[in-house]
């Protein structure tokens, strides 16, 4: 966040560049990130952001930019598309011409290009950034200099994709996440602040749903994250594990992702109690806590009295993608085998 000269920063405990890579596999963007960008020099959230928007731009505009049609009404001179009548005689008063006409326009302003624009205007307000990523930047404003520029503050529009625009995928997930974190933007008097934040439990939760699913596929059945149900015979208390593992109906394994930048007042407490209600619930003899590693926790706790163990487990995210993804298959293959003692 920056206060007109002054700047704070909040530094994850996530390298910076494990940090995309959790982002790119929890938000199912695939390994791009990883293959296009190096950001193990890149010490700073703004220029690694405005570096990875640059270089994957640059990569699918080699390509052209993806047109498709939008529907236009406007008033124009000369009759296309469908005449409006009844808008014509509500609006003009019987006159002809204006003509009152809704038409399907071939054009390169669509969702896409909007939101791609408009992340790249947003990141050019950030400060800090270098002269050559800035200048990028400009330039794919320039290419998309015929594309509406999305409003502050409304909602973004909505992209499906398919094989014509395909190629867009990461670099539209790039701006959402662009547009939607870097929220902050006020002016007072002649001090401005802009800032950019990134929900780290959030990111980290997805990137757990994602790998967790992925481990867990050759075991069978299906894991379904925020699985809602309830603590009590009448369903007044609701309770909703990040994960659960389910086959033949019955859900056989339950996992909470945790990501603690430190140590809590009552930690893990809270966190046991919480896997204790779902496993009473679930009528389940264990359940799995995900914690991303730097705070030390017992690797089992056991409640004999309630014959449930729970496991606590811990990812080193400072470790490369694939030593990440062997530590969830081992958590994943630790939480089937216990599941069928």
């Amino acid at each position: 966040m920056r206060f007109g000269d002054a700047q704070v920063s909040i530094e994850p405990k996530v390298p910076l560049e494990r940090l995309f890579y959790l982002l790119a596999r929890g938000r199912e963007w695939g390994n791009w990130f990883e293959q296009s960008v190096h950001l193990d020099t890149i010490a700073n959230l703004y220029p690694a952001i405005a570096e990875g928007f640059a270089t994957w731009a640059e990569r699918v505009f080699r390509t052209g930019v993806v047109r498709g049609y939008r529907t236009v009404r406007a008033a124009e001179p000369a009759i296309r598309g469908r005449w409006l009548v009844s808008e014509q005689i509500r609006v003009r008063q019987g006159l002809p011409l204006p003509a009152e006409l809704q038409y399907d326009e071939y054009t390169s302003d669509i969702a896409e290009n909007q939101l791609v624009r408009s992340a790249a205007r947003r990141l050019v307000t950030f400060v800090g950034l270098p002269d050559s990523v800035r200048a990028r930047i400009l330039r794919i404003d320039l290419h998309l200099g015929d594309v509406t520029l999305l409003t502050r503050g409304e909602p973004l529009p909505s992209v499906h994709f398919d094989r014509r625009n395909y190629r867009y995928r990461p670099l539209v997930a790039l701006a959402e996440l662009i547009l939607t974190n870097g929220s902050l933007d006020h002016r007072v008097a002649s001090t401005a602040a802009s800032g950019f934040l990134l929900d780290l439990p959030r990111v980290f939760e997805q990137f757990v749903e994602t790998e967790v699913t992925r481990a867990a596929n050759p075991f069978g059945g299906e894991v379904v994250p925020q699985f809602d149900s309830a603590l009590d015979e009448d369903g007044h208390v609701h309770i909703r594990p990040d994960l659960v593992w389910r086959r033949e109906g019955r859900v056989q394994a339950v996992f909470d992702a945790k990501y603690k930048a430190e140590k809590p007042a009552g930690y893990p407490n809270a966190d046991i109690y919480q896997m204790l209600a779902y496993c009473i619930r679930h009528e389940l003899t264990t359940g799995h806590l995900i914690y991303a590693a730097g705070n030390s926790v017992p690797p089992r706790y056991t409640i004999a009295q309630a014959g449930i163990e729970i496991y606590c487990h811990s990812i080193a995210l400072d470790q490369t993608p694939e030593e990440i993804s062997r530590q969830v298959d081992e958590i994943v293959a630790t939480s089937m085998h216990t599941s069928s003692m």
